[in-house]
């Protein structure tokens, strides 16, 4: 069980790297519309479930409610996640952004404790706090100190919300007993959808059709697709159904750290000593907040800790 766990720790870890990369290959791909960019990541992100969605066909049973809670992941953690951060972004600074979005874990503890009935331990609270405290140091190290930019400040809010709002839902999809490959496939193409009907209303077809992207540009949008949407979604979501909604998201804490390293590497950004104080508490804040404290079942003290 503990192996178990510690491969699960790892994969979570490593999907958060790649949503880190993924900050920096957006960056990269700014000179681009962000809707634009946005629909193409989810459009190839889908066509890798593809082959999931047909294996699935047959035997393919779900209710009206689960196409509703589907339809809701796609809305939520993918279209209006993108879209709002996209925006948001415009009116504030990348500091208070990135403040924001790390605000994910603490939102979704309590969210989770309120909608799903998920408890709320000292060690998950302090693992939350610890964590977001790495978050803080990270962000103001680079940034500097923090002020509030209004309306952007409350886009991004909002933003970060939609992506937790999706992650509960999918917890309710997994407890309804729907595979995770199936909602990670079904979402994203929802997700698709919704995004190029947005970005369709934004601009024609046309306008699309003229952009010219050379053969390194469409490589970062392959790997941002197959690695950070795809794969890391489908590990994300999988995270989601053994640990739950809450002691997931304590891992996006490491987030904004792997961001700021990969912009140090690939974009020239320096890193400083406090970083490493700042890496020390996220990884503490994780520890807490993801770890289960056993408790000894009458008759069995190693069959303690059950799935969540």
């Amino acid at each position: 069980m503990k192996n178990k766990e510690g491969l699960l720790f790892l994969m979570l870890a490593v999907v958060v790297t790649f949503w880190g990369l993924n900050v920096v290959m957006v960056k990269y791909l700014t000179t681009f519309p962000p809707l634009f960019v946005s629909s193409l990541r989810m459009t190839l992100a889908a066509a890798c479930f593809l082959p999931v969605i047909a294996a699935y066909h047959k035997s393919l049973r779900l209710s009206k409610v689960d196409w509703i809670l589907l339809a809701g992941v796609g809305a939520t953690s993918i279209a209006l996640h993108q879209i709002t951060m996209t925006i948001g972004v415009q009116y504030t600074t990348a500091g208070n952004g990135s403040l924001i979005l790390g605000l994910n874990p603490l939102a979704t503890g309590l969210l989770a404790m309120l909608f799903l009935g998920e408890g709320m331990t000292w060690r998950k609270a302090l693992g939350i706090g610890v964590g977001f405290s790495g978050v803080l140091i990270v962000v103001i190290s680079q940034h500097g100190a923090v002020q509030m930019n209004g309306v952007g400040d409350a886009i991004m809010f909002f933003s970060m919300l939609m992506y937790v709002t999706g992650g509960l839902l999918i917890r309710k999809l997994v407890i309804r007993g729907v595979p995770v490959l199936l909602i990670t496939a079904l979402a994203q193409v929802f997700g698709m959808v919704f995004l190029w009907s947005v970005a369709l209303v934004d601009q024609p077809v046309s306008y699309y059709m003229n952009i010219d992207i050379s053969g390194f540009q469409w490589l970062v949008i392959l790997a941002s697709a197959v690695f950070s949407s795809a794969l890391g979604t489908l590990g994300w979501n999988y995270g989601i159904r053994q640990l739950g909604a809450s002691r997931t998201a304590i891992f996006l804490n490491g987030m904004p750290f792997a961001s700021l390293v990969f912009a140090a590497i690939f974009l020239g950004e320096r890193l400083q000593l406090v970083h490493l104080l700042a890496l020390f508490m996220i990884v503490l804040g994780v520890y807490l907040g993801s770890k289960k404290i056993p408790q000894p079942a009458i008759g069995s003290p190693v069959e303690s800790t059950t799935k969540a």
